[in-house]
């Protein structure tokens, strides 16, 4: 989690959009340690939908590029980013959200969703949320729980919620894949 001073954002190299426009990956400071290796961008109708076309076409964006994260609780933390906006964003069922991921030099993986809605009040409490005993979890504690750092700031038109995810740990490409004792 970041402090409020931190919730700065940069701009990465821009990319074309799906709809030809430009469009660029902004990313808060305190959690990127790195430029993008790979990039990847969709948009969603703000319709009951949008949660698992997010989880679908996180898992596939991300099993295409071979990313060496869990893709599967990617795909979950990208459902509740995009659960978070439809939720919470004010916007009609025929709006567009979009998402993006990006892949650091690091091979920590960046997904992000924008919405209008320019403040998130009580960010900090959703964020440090623990459910109560019997209680089902729910909203940012999942992506918090499956390992995401998650951080917002304010743009021009709303805010961007973001995820930074860790690399899986895998072994070094000296040590061998079968160990030879029982």
């Amino acid at each position: 989690m970041t402090s409020p001073a931190e919730r700065l954002f940069r701009l990465f190299p821009q990319t074309p959009a799906l709809d030809g426009h430009q469009e660029g990956v902004a990313a808060v400071p305190g959690l990127v340690r790195g430029e993008p290796a790979w990039m990847g961008s969709w948009k969603f109708r703000a319709n009951p939908y949008a949660v698992e076309n997010a989880r679908s076409h996180t898992r596939m964006h991300l099993t295409l590029a071979n990313l060496c994260v869990d893709i599967e609780d990617a795909a979950r933390i990208g459902g509740v980013l995009m659960a978070n906006a439809v939720a919470h964003s004010g916007v009609p069922e025929y709006a567009q959200i979009p998402m993006q991921w990006a892949l650091l030099q690091t091979g920590e993986l960046v997904i992000q969703v924008q919405d209008s809605r320019r403040d998130f009040p009580g960010f900090d409490e959703a964020v440090t949320w623990e459910p109560a005993e019997g209680e089902k979890p729910r909203g940012l504690w999942i992506a918090r729980e499956l390992g995401a750092e998650l951080a917002f700031a304010p743009t021009e038109a709303g805010k961007i919620v973001q995820a930074l995810i860790k690399p899986l740990d895998v072994p070094a490409w000296d040590s061998p894949a079968v160990s030879d004792t029982p």
